[in-house]
């Protein structure tokens, strides 16, 4: 039977979360005692500041939330514990693959090097991994509201640091229409000198121009992307190239990029045979998880079992993960269901 348990237990990979969104309100109050650092005892106020009203006015009121955590993340420790904490929710609910993204220049406003912070988020994946039955990448983000010269120096100093768990670069923040055409030539050196791969937020919030120029930079996966729904045009393109939508649907109700879940495109999504699959965003900011996601289509919009498990498929094989952890988990999913 297709229930709750049963997509809570799956075996499933999530693409797009983010480390400073993610984290929860306990972890955060346990890292700012650690530092010294002062936070509200109570857990229902610190709560709150995390999380996102349910509806925003626009993208920009949702991002608001984030500056509340920032201050806390400014340290080594600070930053492994947070990396650890969002592995081990992603643990109990079910996740066996995760990408966490997150921006290394927002880390670095106390003296910690852009190095510095990539090796402490990593060290937190890695001890996480080690506890649990998980297995974590990241991916470098940056921020488009940065200066592009020092946004192209940040990437360079992140992935020079040559860790192993960078997979993939990112850029994020308040979207303007055609943004991408600014970074094209920077990020097509940085993918083919450091030999990453490309996802980029795109269509977050009507600007489906740029979900077309997002893949002709190179880009194989869009985050959110929710700008293709009711244009047949460009999901088809999308299918075309083969290239994942990392969709995060409570996330874009809260920033009004959806009515409400009924309205989430899955069966025109489907039929039109976009490759997609479902991610929490920020789990504490959005207050999901990757098994709530699912189940809300499951309950509005019937989603199936064949399809929940068809885009738990779409997730790994389009994860910047190695070959070999792919088939491995893959064939984990398999073995589940058998």
């Amino acid at each position: 039977m297709f229930t709750t348990d049963f997509i809570r237990q799956f075996p499933k990979a999530e693409l797009h979360c983010h480390l400073d969104g993610s984290i929860r309100p306990a972890t955060l109050q346990k890292i700012a005692l650690a530092d010294h650092l002062s936070i509200e005892e109570d857990l229902a106020e610190v709560t709150k500041k995390m999380q996102a009203p349910a509806n925003c006015e626009h993208l920009e009121d949702y991002l608001e939330t984030f500056n509340y955590v920032l201050p806390y993340l400014q340290t080594e420790k600070a930053l492994s514990t947070a990396a650890f904490d969002v592995m081990e929710q992603a643990a109990s609910d079910g996740i066996r693959y995760l990408e966490i993204r997150f921006a290394p220049s927002l880390s670095t406003k106390k003296g910690l090097t852009i190095e510095q912070v990539v090796e402490a988020v990593a060290k937190g994946v890695a001890l996480a991994e080690q506890s649990y039955n998980i297995t974590g990448n990241l991916l470098i983000t940056g921020m488009r509201n940065e200066e592009l010269s020092s946004l192209g120096a940040k990437f360079i100093n992140a992935l020079e640091t040559r860790q192993s768990k960078i997979v993939g670069i990112d850029l994020a923040g308040p979207e303007l229409e055609n943004y991408v055409t600014d970074y094209e030539v920077t990020l097509k050196l940085l993918v083919e000198k450091y030999s990453v791969q490309l996802t980029l937020h795109a269509g977050e919030c009507g600007c489906v121009a740029n979900v077309y120029q997002a893949i002709e930079a190179g880009a194989k996966r869009i985050g959110h992307g929710i700008a293709l729904k009711g244009n047949v045009q460009a999901q088809r393109f999308c299918a075309e190239h083969q290239v994942c939508i990392e969709s995060c649907p409570t996330s874009n109700i809260q920033t009004r990029a959806l009515g409400k879940i009924s309205d989430y495109p899955l069966e025109e999504w489907l039929e039109n045979q976009v490759i997609f699959c479902l991610n929490t965003d920020n789990k504490t900011v959005s207050n999901t998880t990757l098994s709530k996601e699912y189940d809300l289509l499951r309950e509005h919009l019937g989603l199936t079992k064949e399809d929940f498990i068809r885009l738990n498929h779409y997730a790994m094989e389009h994860s910047f993960a190695s070959s070999e952890i792919k088939e491995a988990i893959l064939a984990e999913m398999q073995a589940f269901i058998n």
